[in-house]
């Protein structure tokens, strides 16, 4: 008797919190939002910010501070470049520019390109050591989410 009294109360406390689910849509649509985050990848003064749509890797914004000649195509220094690899509906958007703001500002998007897309290197040549601030964005429309890194030229 006591085992079927708690089975019969079980089943009550199961079956309020199910009804529960139901009014309150149980977080179901919260799901279905993207829930951006951002972390830093550091090699260096190069770094890139990835980006990730609920917890799966979306993109990245890559800071290139000095010239890699031992690659091919070579990557230029003072760069940016933004990378979406998620087919999700949202783009990448990263800006560059000095803390200050006073000069090598600079953006790379894959705004209007379907994923998988590599914007092209955006460069031009910031004083050695000048402290930068890299922004990268999930951008749809007129909605965004974004993270920052710091960084020297």
């Amino acid at each position: 008797m006591r085992n079927f009294k708690r089975f019969v109360g079980t089943s009550f406390a199961v079956a309020g919190l199910a009804a529960t689910a139901v009014f309150t849509g149980g977080g179901s649509a919260s799901a279905a939002d993207p829930n951006f985050t951002f972390s830093v990848d550091r090699d260096g003064k190069d770094y890139s910010i990835e980006v990730y749509n609920n917890h799966t890797r979306a993109g990245f914004a890559d800071w290139n501070a000095d010239p890699d000649n031992s690659v091919r195509p070579p990557i230029p220094g003072d760069a940016l470049q933004a990378r979406d690899i998620l087919g999700d509906g949202w783009g990448i958007e990263a800006w560059a520019a000095t803390q200050s703001g006073a000069e090598g500002y600079r953006m790379a998007t894959t705004r209007g390109h379907a994923a998988v897309y590599l914007s092209g290197w955006k460069t031009g040549n910031i004083t050695e050591g000048t402290p930068i601030t890299v922004t990268v964005c999930a951008v749809k429309g007129t909605k965004e989410q974004c993270g920052s890194a710091y960084g020297l030229a």
